[in-house]
């Protein structure tokens, strides 16, 4: 009954009947856990058929061999299923929308303290109050939410806190959608794209109305999360820096930012394994010179995964998706696309993309503070140029503080 992550190949003369059988079969004798499919050479990417249990992910043989797909799988499954939460954060004798856990410090497993749908009574808050970390799945992060929304108001410390958790609810929702984007396999229906997809701006639209309030959110955001699996996609922090800065400076429209941000680098994961690796895992977060020309293609590659998959984008998302790299000097990728057709939103993403590399990167060289770093930025590209003009840097320049 413990939960496994479970690795199958298809056989090469194995035929997609046998397997799905052999594969159902392993579902049914672990019921808590997930699998990963290898599929065989045969199956090719236009064969887009395979096993679509929602607890398994199919990928070919290029997916698994040539990129980081099954590392990103890898440390989706065991390592981001739970989000610390504080134990302040829940109230004596209100109902629980959702189950809370501790982490055992001999065996790092995770044990239930809370159950949904109980009352939390002031001996076991008590109790909480006193543990190290609490922690809840990632699958009831609306319940969570609700939680929050519930027994919270929208303003200082409590508004925060709203802030926060819309935010794990949107990072959770990007990773769920991306199960159906990333992988060729992986082919839910069109009603379930889209559904997610409206969620994901129902959410916005709510994280919106907290981001119009003169709260400070920007290091509630970069604190959110951390872990080795979100150093492996940093989608939600470029798209909620971007957003953030949209709504403050009235540039561009910030669905539009966050959507764009959400997607843009999706297909950064259809690329070589040592180019993937190198963008989010270097110290600089930078590709080689020689790896240059295959990262230049995941713009147009995530937007491809989007037309694959059929998601719904709107076309001002479609524009930003392949245009969050290049520059108002016409050297940015992947078309050089002249300053006058350049949307203000890819813009935005491009700096938001340069402010959480900043987070990663200078701030623990040097231990500054993230408004002074923002701050830093900004004086850099207005010294610089190139990548952004003079008034776009205006614009934006009180959103930053």
């Amino acid at each position: 009954m413990k939960a496994q992550l479970v690795l199958l190949a298809q056989g090469q003369e194995e035929s997609l009947k046998a397997f799905s059988e052999r594969v159902d079969k392993v579902l049914l004798v672990f019921p808590r856990s997930c699998i990963v499919t290898v599929m065989a050479p045969s199956y090719s990417r236009e064969n887009l058929e395979g096993t679509q249990n929602p607890r398994v992910t199919p990928l070919s043989q290029a997916e698994f061999y040539s990129t980081l797909k099954f590392e990103y799988v890898c440390l989706y499954r065991c390592r981001s299923q739970y989000f610390a939460i504080q134990a302040g954060d829940l109230f004596p004798m209100t109902t629980m929308s959702f189950p809370a856990f501790i982490r055992l410090s001999l065996n790092q497993r995770y044990l239930p303290v809370i159950h949904s749908n109980t009352v939390l009574s002031d001996e076991r808050s008590q109790r909480l109050s006193r543990t190290e970390g609490l922690y809840i799945q990632i699958k009831d992060i609306d319940g969570y939410l609700q939680y929050i929304a519930t027994y919270y108001d929208t303003s200082g410390a409590a508004l925060k806190k709203r802030a926060r958790a819309l935010f794990l609810s949107l990072c959770y929702k990007s990773v769920y959608l991306n199960e159906s984007l990333l992988f060729d396999f992986k082919m839910p229906a069109e009603s379930h794209l889209a559904a997610i997809y409206t969620d994901i701006k129902k959410t916005a639209s709510e994280l919106f109305e907290i981001m119009k309030t003169d709260e400070n959110l920007w290091d509630i955001f970069r604190e959110a999360l951390d872990g080795d699996f979100w150093e492996l996609w940093r989608s939600p922090w470029i798209a909620v820096y971007g957003s953030l800065m949209s709504l403050k400076s009235g540039v561009g429209n910030p669905l539009v930012v966050l959507l764009s941000g959400l997607l843009t680098d999706v297909g950064i994961y259809d690329l070589e394994e040592a180019v993937t690796r190198n963008y989010y895992l270097s110290e600089e977060k930078k590709v080689t010179p020689e790896q240059q020309s295959s990262y230049e293609k995941h713009p147009l590659l995530s937007l491809n995964r989007c037309l694959i998959k059929k998601l719904p984008v709107e076309e001002a998302v479609k524009t930003v998706l392949v245009c969050t790299h290049e520059r108002v000097d016409e050297k940015g990728f992947p078309n050089q696309v002249p300053t006058d057709k350049l949307p203000e939103e890819a813009l935005i993403l491009l700096f938001a993309e340069k402010i959480d590399k900043t987070s990663l990167t200078t701030m623990k060289k040097t231990g500054v503070g993230f408004r002074f770093a923002k701050e830093k930025l900004w004086e850099a590209e207005s010294n610089t140029q190139g990548s952004f003009s003079p008034d776009f840097l205006n614009k934006i320049s009180e959103s930053l503080i």
